[in-house]
């Protein structure tokens, strides 16, 4: 568990703070508009939709080797955005490691069914992922800080975080190999080329979702439930610039770290109550609670504020942290298609990212208003949780007939 707790944090951890502060990098060093920070913002969700086609690249090549392909895409280009002197050198290279980062799910989902059993998976899952989230925490406010002394620190940082995710993908691989997930891996026959090979990883998610009803259920609440999110992530990096007008320090205290320890204070418990009460009923609980967030964003008007509103989004977040990643593993009917259940579920991501984060910003240009778009997030965040409540109850009702 160490080594891959490790590998997570070098990783991932790197990943997340890295996300956060591109955004007010963009915004504040390269006077981008609106529009150009919806894009930078955006883009890692959008490519999400990336997923599957990575599954299927993923199901067809040995571990070690799919990992350096994902750190190629995903990780070298933060080099190049560290030369960047115009916004569209940042973005050309943000948009190449988006790409790759979309890779990365499909052997996530593979370590993580291979190496711990279903009874103790949420909480082992909560731990590493609360642990890299911590790492994340401290890494964002620690770049604020660096941005903050000196404008030119991503020319360090970034090279710097490349170099560490090499490293993390160097202990995924050792890790696969030792715990004999590599030698169980049975890869996929070379398969159609051309467009016929474009098309089969939709082919598939279709006769995917239209084969197991409960998957497809939990996937349309996870869709209204990204309404939510993806309209107040949109619009945070544009709040915090422009109605509250903080620097980078105060930008990266208020909102990731806040919310970052809020989260991982939770995530034990959030892992405990997926256990007990199974990721459909967890899940329907914390989508109801973050129907606090966009309020709370809504209440805003200071530091002190947005750090409060941070924080409960943490702790309201925490259940449907757990629930993303190991709802498509404990749905998944047996472990060889656990890797592609990850990879549908972290495509909607992208397929609701297109959607709806330049809804937020289309609503808050025509009102010039934050209110309205962020009421509108609320309400989504409790309509998907009503959706998981009634899919509980159609599963429960199912599963005590066939008892």
């Amino acid at each position: 568990m160490l080594a891959h707790l490790l590998a997570v944090v070098l990783v991932q951890s790197t990943w997340m703070a890295l996300m956060a502060i591109l955004p007010i990098l963009a915004r504040k060093r390269f006077e981008a508009n609106d529009w150009q920070t919806l894009i930078i913002t955006a883009a890692p969700t959008i490519f999400f939709s990336l997923s599957i086609f990575w599954n299927d690249f993923f199901a067809r090549k040995r571990l070690s080797r799919y990992l350096l392909i994902y750190w190629a895409v995903a990780c070298m280009p933060l080099v190049a955005m560290g030369f960047a002197n115009t916004y569209w050198m940042l973005l050309l290279a943000h948009l190449i490691s988006c790409i790759g980062g979309a890779g990365y799910h499909p052997a996530s989902g593979e370590l993580l069914k291979g190496l711990y059993p279903d009874h103790i998976r949420g909480r082992i899952y909560s731990f590493i992922w609360g642990t890299s989230m911590v790492c994340a925490a401290l890494g964002g406010l620690a770049i604020g800080w660096w941005m903050t002394k000196d404008d030119d620190a991503f020319r360090w940082f970034l090279p710097l975080f490349a170099a560490m995710q090499l490293l993390g993908v160097g202990v995924m691989v050792r890790l696969a190999i030792t715990s004999g997930i590599v030698k169980a891996r049975v890869l996929k026959p070379s398969g159609p080329g051309g467009l016929a090979r474009i098309f089969e990883p939709i082919a598939h998610t279709k006769e995917v979702l239209k084969a197991d009803p409960v998957f497809a259920r939990y996937e349309a609440a996870y869709m209204i439930y990204g309404v939510g999110w993806m309209i107040a992530y949109a619009l945070l990096p544009i709040l915090v610039t422009d109605k509250l007008q903080l620097g980078y320090d105060e930008i990266a205290q208020s909102t990731q770290f806040a919310y970052l320890i809020a989260l991982v204070a939770m995530l034990l418990p959030a892992g405990a109550m997926l256990d007990r009460l199974g990721a459909v009923r967890s899940t329907a609980i914390s989508f109801a609670m973050l129907t606090l967030y966009p309020l709370g964003l809504i209440w805003a008007s200071n530091v002190r504020e947005l750090t409060i509103a941070s924080a409960v989004y943490g702790v309201a977040h925490a259940g449907a942290s757990v629930g993303w990643m190991l709802g498509p593993v404990a749905l998944a009917p047996t472990p060889a298609k656990v890797p592609q259940y990850v990879a549908i579920h972290a495509t909607f991501v992208g397929v609701r990212g297109k959607l709806f984060q330049g809804l937020g910003v289309v609503l808050y240009s025509i009102t010039g208003s934050f209110t309205w778009p962020l009421l509108i997030a609320a309400g989504a965040y409790l309509w998907s949780s009503r959706m998981m409540w009634t899919l509980h109850r159609r599963t429960a009702s199912v599963a005590k007939r066939e008892g």
